[in-house]
Parts: structure tokens; C-alpha cells; sequence
């Protein structure tokens, strides 16, 4: 029975190594976990963080895209009165063409039913 009982006693020296041994792995594993968690917050609040830059960013950009387009509008609001005010240049410059030719036509006119000999005022 001396036999029995040591192979009890070694067993049971065996399994509570090997308890204390997968105690202790457990802790290191528990530990780890621990890490892992502490990592997954901080990458998640490095995300958010990121997360919120990039909203910053996209309402950035839509104030450029809108900027654009109101400076888009501005610049064709800009070409349609420029267009318009060549359009009244040129008119302009028409009707001024007639006056020249209606008034040296009248000039003429002028000129030809004025005698040729009257007297010119003296010079003092």
C-alpha cells in the first residue's frame, strides 16, 4: 500500500504543480487581455480622434466647393457684363461713327451755303 499511496502523493504533488503552473498562465494571459483592452481603447480613441478630423476636413472641403462655386458664378456674372458693356461699347461706337458722318455731312452742307468771301472778324 506504500506504493499506492506514494503514486497518490505524486499525483496529487503533480496536479497542483500543474494547477499552480495553469494559474499562472492564466494570469499572464489575463494580464495580456488587460493590455490588449487598454490598446483597443487607445486605437479606438485614436480612431474617433481621427474620425472627427476627417469630418473637419470634409466640411472644409464642401466650404471650398461652395466657395468655388459662388466665385464660379461670380466670374460668369463678371463675363456676362463685360459682354454686355462690349455690346453697349460697340453700340456706342456705331452711333458715334454716325454722328461723325452726319456732321461732317452737315459741315459740308454748311460750308457749301456760306459765301466764299465774308469778311472774318479782326484780330486784336
Amino acid at each position: 500500500m506504500d506504493k499506492v499511496k506514494t503514486n497518490f502523493v505524486i499525483v496529487i504533488v503533480v496536479s497542483v504543480i500543474l494547477c499552480i503552473i495553469l494559474m499562472g498562465y492564466a494570469a499572464g494571459l489575463s494580464s495580456q487581455l488587460s493590455a490588449e483592452k487598454i490598446k483597443t481603447m487607445q486605437l479606438n480613441d485614436q480612431i474617433a480622434g481621427l474620425n472627427a478630423k476627417v469630418n473637419d476636413s470634409q466640411a472644409q472641403l464642401a466650404g471650398a466647393a461652395t466657395k468655388a462655386n459662388d466665385q464660379t458664378n461670380l466670374v460668369s456674372s463678371l463675363q456676362a457684363s463685360v459682354n454686355s458693356l462690349r455690346s453697349s461699347l460697340d453700340t456706342a461706337n456705331a452711333e458715334l461713327e454716325k454722328l461723325k458722318t452726319a456732321y461732317a455731312v452737315l459741315e459740308s452742307k454748311l460750308k457749301a451755303q456760306i459765301p466764299v468771301n465774308v469778311p472774318q472778324p479782326a484780330v486784336n
